[in-house]
This record gives structure tokens, sequence and C-alpha cells, in this order.
């Protein structure tokens, strides 16, 4: 009985691990000695987007990401001007991966499968300027696997999660 209890509690780790895995991991990276608190409102970079950049490969990916971050931005208190206080510039990058999942159980008769499945994996980079200076000031990065049936929901929570730390790093808190 204690053999049984000890895998369900075993199994139920695994679980919240693999889920923790899952979900979008969100850094940030900001000017300590810069007061973010004096932004208020913003603006974007005229990106020029190169050959090879995911988001120049898909206008519809750089309008999802653009109206994400201005739609969050605007609910959060801050609104668009021709005379920012910030710049906006986003980047994104891409890389192929594997999922691999070991079902398989048992000691020394190991049975099951294991499943491998190939992903791609992304990262959205947001990094806010000084509009005066053209100083970068705030860097966030957004990681998680893509799914394209959510690309819009992946990027609305990715988004929200990056603005979520540049307020808290507004206020001075990591």
């Amino acid at each position: 009985m204690k053999n049984f209890r000890n895998l369900i509690v075993s199994s139920a780790f695994l679980l919240l691990c693999a889920a923790g895995a899952m979900a979008q991991t969100v850094q940030t990276d900001y000017d300590h000695n810069f007061n973010l608190a004096r932004f208020k409102t913003f603006g974007f970079y005229q990106q020029e987007r190169r050959p090879g950049d995911p988001l120049a490969a898909s206008p519809i990916n750089d309008r999802r990401i653009h109206d994400a971050l201005a739609t969050q931005l605007t609910a959060d208190g801050l609104s668009a001007s021709d005379q920012p206080d910030f710049l906006i510039a986003y980047f994104v990058s891409t890389k192929q991966g594997l999922d691999i999942q070991d079902n398989r159980f048992g000691l020394l008769q190991r049975r099951g499968s294991v499943n491998v499945s190939q992903v791609t994996e992304g990262t959205l980079i947001v990094i806010f300027a000084d509009a005066g200076t053209r100083q970068e000031v705030w860097r966030g990065y957004a990681s998680g696997t893509i799914n394209p049936k959510d690309l819009d929901k992946d990027v609305n929570k990715a988004v929200t999660k990056l603005i979520e730390k540049f307020k808290k790093n507004q206020m001075g808190k990591n």
C-alpha cells in the first residue's frame, strides 16, 4: 500500500513538472538607474524586417504582436502618442526542438512507450527605449512552444506577462 501511495505522489509530481515545462517563461532586465515610472506614452520604432526574420515572412504575426502590445499597454493606463516617452521594438526568434515524453514504467523490465514529436520553440523579445536618448532602458523575453492553432492566445498571454513585469519594474520591483 505504501508503494502504491508513493507511485501516486510521484506521478502527480511528474505531471506538475510537465505542466510547468509547457508554460511560457518570462524574463526582464532594465536599467536600475533609469526612472521607468516616468513613462506614460509610447510609440513604435519603424522596424525594417530583414530576410530570414520570422516576422518578415509573416506580416500577420508582426501585426498580431504590435496590436497585442498596444492593447495591453493601453489597458494598463499608458497611451499611444506621436511624441512618446518611450519607443518599442520587438523581435522574434524560432528554432525547431523535440518534445520527448517517456511513458515507460517499471524498474527492471521497462514497459510502455516513448513519444517524440517535433515542436517549434519561440522567443519574443520586446525592447523599450527612452524616446529622447534612444537608449535601451528595458528588455523583456517571453519563451515557449509555438502552437499555430493558438497563436492569438499565446501572443496575448506572452505580452500580458511581459507588461505585468514591466509594471512591476516601473515600481522598482523585480
